[in-house]
């Protein structure tokens, strides 16, 4: 009797003939031929050290061994069957749609949902926008919104505080040892405030805090920080930039952040939701996988000196 476990093979073979009380039907259901059952059931009596069926002229017959042996075999394979058909099934999906800036979506939360997906399935609909779409009419499920402080009609989860310092490829950093060596430098230009309705610019609230005059000229101007970022690493200019925007380029190497300071605004990144709905496994899924990004983006901040436009510390999340 051999102590090792029999092969599947073998025991689906015995299975189906015991079941039908045939080795040609067996071999028929299995697509193989009579001889082949037979083979099987031998290596398995030989195996177990007893006959499992009573061969007879044009018919078998289980044996007391193999009416155990079936007995256990049969719901076995039926659960086995029963767990394959399911996974072959089309699985239910939920969806969720999720509104938000252009830039949030795709540098920080898509890349993280596209990555993530654990314990749980579910498609997404992207809504790009700027525009506050309606969450209590439908128009949509999630949304990532930049505010200075929520609103009670809804229900809000701080996400990130974005943080902006200057950037620099490696080679021109060598170069800029100190703030004030900024003057020298081709700067980006970005209209970006520091806050809904305010006026100054993150450049002039970066040179504020550094006790610096703010630049008055730029080398070039971008329509958004994103821009900026993309064209400090092709011409070697100075962006104003960080968080999401820029983590992949401050952790390959591509930019530095030779300074200590960092701008954060009064503003930051919310998820947003109806009230009720923040409880479910989709919400908690969704925000626990943007929260686990903007830890991330965060880590490369913690050498960083981070400060309100007045002079005090933010915090990030």
């Amino acid at each position: 009797m051999s102590e090792r476990l029999p092969s599947l093979k073998a025991l689906r073979t015995f299975e189906a003939a015991a079941r039908h009380l045939s080795f040609a039907k067996a071999a028929s259901e299995l697509a193989v031929t009579p001889a082949a059952v037979g083979f099987q059931v031998k290596q398995l009596e030989e195996d177990l050290g007893g006959a499992l069926f009573l061969r007879k002229h044009r018919a078998v017959e289980l044996t007391s061994r193999g009416l155990r042996l079936s007995a256990d075999l049969g719901p076995a394979f039926k659960d086995i069957e029963n767990a394959w058909r399911a996974a072959q099934s089309p699985m239910e999906q939920s969806g969720l749609k999720v509104t938000g800036p252009a830039r949030a979506l795709q540098d920080w939360i898509l890349p993280s949902v596209s990555k993530a997906k654990r314990n749980i399935d579910l498609q997404f609909s992207w809504d790009m926008t700027k525009e506050m779409r309606d969450l209590a009419t439908g128009q949509a499920d999630l949304a990532i919104r930049w505010a200075r402080e929520p609103t009670p009609d809804l229900h809000w989860e701080p996400l990130i505080r974005t943080w902006f310092t200057p950037l620099l490829r490696p080679d021109v950093a060598r170069y800029v040892k100190h703030p004030q060596d900024l003057r020298e430098s081709d700067l980006i230009g970005v209209d970006y405030r520091v806050d809904d309705g305010e006026e100054e610019t993150m450049w002039s609230a970066w040179h504020r805090l550094n006790n610096l005059a703010t630049p008055s000229k730029f080398a070039l101007n971008c329509a958004d920080t994103a821009s900026a970022v993309e064209a400090a690493t092709s011409t070697g200019h100075v962006a104003i930039a960080g968080s999401f925007l820029a983590i992949e380029h401050l952790e390959s190497g591509n930019l530095v952040a030779p300074f200590e300071t960092a701008v954060a605004p009064f503003s930051r990144f919310w998820l947003v939701c109806r009230n009720g709905t923040e409880t479910t496994d989709s919400y908690r899924w969704f925000l626990d996988t943007a929260r686990e990004r903007a830890e991330r983006i965060n880590d490369f901040a913690a050498r960083l000196r981070i400060y309100h436009p007045d002079g005090n510390e933010a915090v990030l999340l």
